[in-house]
């Protein structure tokens, strides 16, 4: 049996796929089965990853597209025969040594149900933007992720998860299958959030570890689900949700809940400009946002009106031609990876 199974979900990822695959098999540990899944894409992928099955390597096409990401994850574990599963996404790239330090983390601990690296953000062409740390720096202002660490999965949950997904991508995890297993696999029905969630579940079990190494290159690009999530009420009922999951398994304050409630209205107040405003479901779902929202934030609705008075003078700048400037003073102003031009379109 391999130690460890490889899951590589993919779909119209062929531009990425040699490069991506060829940074699996070139890995310094090779006690690992590659699961190759193509959720009917429309690309030449599966003309590339027919070329790649041999005694490790198996592949299971999808005639029909699954409509769910984590849908296929589940199915990759399903199928899988190792201790540890690695979620390898098709558009990103690890380093030689990334499942070597990961493995060794797990086996020091059977306590640690889950491990995972630094990431370094990539833009489509495969050029560095930054590392993931510049994120945390800016969430945090904390150099906890400068630095190696095994934590409480639950303290994590409470402290960090309530409100922000502190692992970023699955591509630099590695996880315990049984705890995958206990967890109930991925939330299938999620439209953006199911790692986040998976990931609660799962840290809810055991301990964590963590690596300060750039191990993992995460790719971003238009063809991403978090590029168009605030244009999408589902990220917010999703993160409700995880939230609800948290409170019923950890010990959480009324006072901790409430900001981390506000924290994620914040985000949806964010967004509401970038929805498409005359879609059918648009007032019904909003509203139940609202009303979940507002016990926790007072003068919901002036901040809602503030920001829709803001999201009008970007319009302004857009069509008189000064969006980018105005988008460069900003980043000079707050530098840092929500505010940089050239990860950010927004």
């Amino acid at each position: 049996m391999p130690l460890v199974s490889v899951i590589v979900p993919n779909y119209n990822h062929a531009d990425y796929l040699d490069e991506r695959l060829s940074s699996i098999y070139g890995q310094t540990f090779t006690d690992f089965e590659v699961i190759l899944l193509d959720d009917a894409s429309t690309d030449n992928s599966l003309d590339i990853l027919r070329g790649k099955i041999d005694d490790r390597t198996r592949l299971f096409p999808n005639r029909i597209n699954s409509g769910s990401p984590f849908a296929q994850w589940n199915k990759g574990v399903n199928l899988a025969k190792g201790k540890y599963i690695w979620i390898a996404e098709s558009d990103d790239v690890a380093e030689p040594t990334l499942l070597q330090t990961l493995v060794d983390l797990m086996e020091s601990d059977e306590d640690i149900v889950l491990a995972f690296s630094q990431s370094m953000l990539i833009n489509e062409k495969g050029k560095p933007l930054h590392s993931f740390a510049e994120n945390y720096r800016y969430l945090y202002n904390s150099d906890r992720w400068e630095q190696a660490f095994v934590a409480s999965g639950k303290d994590e949950c409470v402290q960090y998860l309530l409100t922000n997904n502190t692992i970023p991508n699955a591509s630099a995890v590695l996880m315990r299958k049984s705890a995958y297993d206990q967890a109930d696999g991925a939330p299938a029905h999620f439209k953006l959030n199911g790692d986040w969630l998976l990931y609660a579940k799962v840290l809810i079990q055991g301990k964590f570890a963590f690596t300060p190494q750039v191990l993992n290159r995460f790719r971003t690009h238009g063809n991403t689900q978090r590029h168009n999530a605030r244009r999408s009420v589902h990220a917010f009922t999703e993160m409700i949700s995880i939230q609800n999951f948290i409170v019923a398994q950890a010990h959480v304050d009324q006072n901790t809940l409430a900001k981390a409630r506000q924290q994620v209205a914040e985000w949806w107040v964010g967004g509401i400009a970038h929805q498409t405003w005359f879609r059918k479901g648009f007032w019904k779902e909003n509203c139940q946002l609202y009303r979940a929202f507002s016990p926790h934030y007072r003068a919901l609705w002036l901040r809602i009106l503030w920001h829709l008075v803001y999201a009008s003078g970007w319009y302004v700048l857009y069509i008189t031609g000064l969006l980018a400037l105005a988008k460069k003073i900003r980043h000079w102003l707050f530098p840092g990876k929500f505010f940089n031009p050239q990860s950010q379109q927004s």
